[in-house]
């Protein structure tokens, strides 16, 4: 096992101008199938780094059902191209609520970025799932009762390096299961790559249109019969669930077992959210 030391970094942009010095109370959210540290941090306008500090979390990994302390529920600041009503939509409040919590308001059909306003106590965030804008057949890559719940990890912060000091962005959605679960294809597709990375352990690309790769990474193993150039079926079985990566080839067991599963846009090569389309594929299932 490599000697290298890892760390799980922090995606710290502030979605707003809310400063944490300003929140006066703080309140209980429990956190839901789909939230992330950043999706948390965003909707209630601090940075993912202000979220830990009031939770003393050493890492971004967090679970439905976990109780997190976050701004008390009287203060929001308005994002660019918002209105109540996309505000209401966004914490599953009536309008008519959300109008009542902000009788300061001469004309609540004039928002304006930066405003701050009232959340009525009952705010929460959506967890709506919509349709993707394709792949909408696509198949949730483990069997239902396998895996523990997702969250959209999308965007967090990652560090791996000699030092531990090296930041990137999390570019795809870790699904945690036991070592050994069997996955599956989500789409059809030829495999691009396959084989040891550094950082996703053993691995497959697979290219499922002209335009975009969907990533397979920290495999125990793979699928008898699987290697470059291979043409998948949707839900063909490609390998198992496992913790290699974050070291040369062979290292495994740095941190829990799961699935990273990834969208890249191929040309130019580019990352896309793939939790609405696992959020989809795992709501649709056959």
């Amino acid at each position: 096992m490599s000697n290298k030391k890892w760390t799980l970094g922090i995606a710290g942009a502030i979605a707003g101008t809310l400063l944490f010095s300003s929140i006066s109370s703080a309140a209980p959210y429990t956190v839901k199938s789909g939230d992330s540290l950043w999706k948390i941090a965003t909707a209630y306008q601090i940075s993912t780094t202000q979220l830990k500090s009031m939770n003393q979390l050493t890492n971004d990994w967090i679970y439905p059902g976990q109780v997190l302390q976050v701004p008390g529920p009287t203060a929001y600041t308005v994002q660019n191209g918002e209105t109540l009503w996309l505000i209401s939509l966004k914490f599953k409040v009536s309008l008519n609520s959300l109008i009542s919590a902000n009788p300061q308001l001469s004309n609540p059909n004039n928002i304006w970025a930066g405003l701050q306003i009232n959340l009525p106590a009952e705010a929460k965030l959506s967890n709506t799932v919509s349709k993707p804008d394709r792949f909408e057949n696509g198949f949730f890559p483990l069997a239902k009762g396998t895996y523990n719940p997702m969250t959209n990890s999308y965007g967090d912060g990652r560090a791996w390096a000699e030092d531990g000091t090296a930041q990137r962005t999390h570019e795809g959605i870790d699904i945690f299961a036991d070592e050994g679960t069997p996955v599956y294809s989500a789409m059809a597709g030829e495999v691009m790559n396959y084989g040891w990375s550094e950082l996703g352990g053993w691995r497959l690309t697979v290219r499922v249109d002209g335009s975009t790769a969907f990533y397979y990474a920290h495999l125990s193993r793979y699928a008898k019969g699987i290697g470059t150039g291979s043409k998948l079926t949707k839900g063909q079985l490609i390998g198992y669930v496992g913790s290699t990566g974050y070291g040369p080839e062979g290292t495994s067991g740095l941190f829990l077992p799961h699935l990273h599963f990834g969208i890249y846009q191929t040309s130019p090569w580019k990352a896309l959210n793939a939790y609405p389309y696992l959020s989809w594929w795992e709501a649709n299932r056959s």
